[in-house]
């Protein structure tokens, strides 16, 4: 797909121009969309990663002047949202308190492990290595990481739902990634491959 525009137009042309780099941006937004923010759901939660993607395809279109779609535009995409969530979660490390810094520091860990071995990413041992090391937490600890982690609950939810404070949870939270990390780096991965 490629689309562009002269400035030597006259009014009804630029019209029609207008007209089919909407309908093929619209198409290439149908296209590819959904894939980025499932993408982007692996580091940020469900709403930050649709404002990247949305914010990514909101440049292309202010761009309007050439929009090329070649086999190697998928990859392209996935690197300026991976980067773009990089960004995010350094920006967030900054903000945040201890626990979310910890937090947000362990997701940055996982996309620099992420962007240097894309290929290893799915490798069958690591993920073992990652879910044995959850089953040797502690089991309050282990059901009140899992219900963050594996499920996607708020903090406030767990605590509502085991009666414990806030405060309780990001504790059990922050003392199960640090027994992870130091049991993941130990075998040799550091893994954290959670989506948030």
């Amino acid at each position: 797909m490629l689309v562009s525009f002269t400035g030597d137009s006259n009014m009804a042309e630029k019209k029609e121009d207008n007209t089919i780099f909407t309908d093929q941006f619209r198409a290439f937004y149908l296209l590819y969309a959904g894939e980025l923010i499932f993408f982007a759901r692996k580091f940020v939660d469900h709403q930050t990663a649709e404002d990247i993607v949305h914010d990514l395809f909101l440049k292309i279109w202010d761009k309007k002047s050439t929009v090329i779609v070649t086999k190697e535009i998928r990859t392209y995409l996935q690197t300026v949202v991976q980067n773009a969530c990089y960004d995010y979660l350094k920006h967030k490390t900054i903000q945040g308190s201890f626990i979310e810094k910890t937090i947000h520091q362990l997701r940055i860990d996982e996309l620099e492990y992420y962007q240097s071995s894309k290929d290893d990413l799915f490798d069958k041992n690591k993920m073992e290595a990652v879910y044995s090391a959850i089953e040797q937490l502690p089991p309050r600890s282990k059901d009140i990481f899992k219900k963050a982690y594996l499920e996607g609950e708020k903090h406030t939810s767990i605590a509502e739902e085991m009666n414990i404070s806030i405060r309780t949870v990001e504790t059990h939270i922050y003392k199960s990634l640090k027994f992870l990390r130091h049991i993941l780096t130990t075998f040799g991965s550091l893994l954290f491959f959670f989506h948030w």
